[in-house]
């Protein structure tokens, strides 16, 4: 991954955890401005509660009073105010039911527990008063609330009034946070997500401004290897004709009289000779990876005896300096006839150039394929490149690693064999460098093999081991 990229990447990367915390923070902001609406809500109801609890304690010793007031008149002056005093008992018992629903809703606030054992105080002293103003004699009715609801009442209202004011102090403080979060969340809807949004668009546009700029490069790179291409299959075309006149001139030179009897002659010849036929495989190679590179590589599949085509390309690449020993057991295999001359032939040409005094070309089936081995006793391929042999373009160095070519040879025959559904391989073993070709058998070959049991059923078509040289 380049810099650039990584650079992207962590732009946008930034850019989205950015975007992600605002999202984030804002959520956050919903939740605590719900949770703290419930809060206020609640305590509030609490307030309320307690507002209603004081309240009903303050009628009820305004109607104690009243009541005891009605009471003393009566039993002063004889009059009777029966009805004001069962007012006075109705208002204080509904007071009563008033409380004790008022401190049920306040349960589960803090400090409602400390106040229980003043209520039951006051409660007894109201049930004791209540008593005293339902008696016939009434000089005696104002006595209990004097003695008792009078104590006990103002240490009640007292912690009732100290219960309102801290739910009163919550509900202000609630409301006071509510107000900062609203702040904060209405900053961070109006600023920040915004900022968010432009910040990721403004990603967007970038990515979609380089995806076009990669877009266009990639174009232009297109149309450059297409130019390439053209030109590699156009020359290629233009190469071979001069290359066959001069290949078809230097043989008809060689049989010439004047020629084949001055050494000297028949040598510089010849050398013309082999100078152009390897120009003319580094022209077939160029061409052939032109039409590999657009998919234009077609093959004509044919029975192809693979001795004959090993004979055709050892017998055209004989040097004089080079031992090439052949031996090759029958064999029919189902390929293009001059695709597979063209694998022997880059296979036998690379081991001319590094394979030393002898090569050796041998041939066998094995179960439904053919395997066509080119072995020389050269110093071989550096283990550091063994992996990418069959590459394009593999340097050793500063040189390829098929010096005297243009490095397409090996990555060719790794092509046509793949294409013919055979395979290719190169191993080092015992001082000797060795790649294999496996190719299938043709049909009828594969059945005379089985009907064989697994012998090779034609050697009486072949000759034994040949040296050519």
């Amino acid at each position: 991954m380049g810099l650039a990229t990584r650079d992207t990447l962590e732009k946008a990367s930034s850019v989205t955890v950015v975007a992600g915390l605002a999202l984030l923070a804002v959520f956050g902001m919903v939740f605590a401005i719900a949770r703290t609406t419930e809060e206020i809500t609640s305590d509030a109801a609490a307030l309320h509660s307690a507002d209603e609890v004081l309240r009903s304690v303050t009628v009820i010793r305004a109607q104690l009073t009243i009541g005891a007031h009605a009471a003393a008149v009566d039993a002063q002056f004889g009059t009777d105010s029966t009805e004001a005093i069962a007012r006075a008992i109705a208002e204080t018992g509904q007071a009563m039911d008033d409380i004790y629903m008022g401190l049920s809703e306040l349960a589960s606030v803090d400090g409602v527990e400390s106040l229980m054992p003043l209520v039951r105080d006051f409660a007894d002293a109201v049930e004791d008063s209540v008593g005293a103003l339902g008696d016939s004699d009434r000089s005696t009715a104002g006595t209990p609330i004097e003695t008792r609801v009078e104590p006990s009442h103002p240490a009640l209202v007292e912690g009732l009034v100290e219960l309102r004011n801290g739910l009163r102090e919550s509900v202000d403080s609630s409301d006071h946070l509510l107000s900062l979060v609203g702040t904060v969340a209405g900053f961070l809807v109006a600023v920040l997500i915004p900022s968010a949004v432009i910040l990721v668009y403004r990603a967007l546009m970038r990515r979609q401004a380089r995806q076009t700029l990669l877009e266009s490069r990639l174009e232009a790179e297109q149309q450059l290897s297409q130019a390439r291409e053209e030109f590699v299959a156009n020359a290629s075309h233009e190469l071979r004709t001069p290359l066959t006149s001069i290949t078809g001139l230097a043989l008809l030179l060689e049989e010439e009289p004047a020629v084949s009897t001055r050494d000297s002659l028949a040598e510089l010849v010849g050398l013309i000779a082999a100078e152009a036929a390897d120009l003319s495989r580094m022209v077939e190679d160029m061409l052939t990876t032109a039409r590999l590179d657009v998919g234009a590589l077609s093959f004509q599949f044919e029975d192809v005896w693979v001795s004959d085509v090993v004979a055709d390309v050892v017998e055209s690449m004989r040097a004089s300096d080079v031992e090439m020993l052949v031996d090759c057991s029958p064999g029919n295999v189902r390929c293009d006839p001059a695709r597979l001359r063209q694998i022997v032939r880059n296979l036998v040409s690379n081991a001319c150039k590094y394979g030393g005094g002898t090569i050796w070309v041998r041939g066998e089936q094995d179960g439904r394929t053919y395997v066509l081995e080119v072995a020389d006793q050269g110093p071989g391929v550096p283990p550091e490149i063994e992996a990418r042999l069959f590459q394009r373009f593999v340097h050793r160095g500063q040189e390829t690693a098929t010096s005297s070519s243009v490095g397409l040879g090996l990555s060719i025959v790794r092509s046509l064999a793949d294409g013919m559904g055979g395979t290719v391989t190169y191993r080092r073993q015992a001082g000797e460098s060795c790649f294999s070709l496996r190719l299938p058998l043709d049909r009828s070959g594969a059945e005379r093999l089985e009907r064989a049991g697994g012998q090779h059923a034609l050697t009486d078509r072949f000759p034994t081991p040949e040296v050519v040289s």
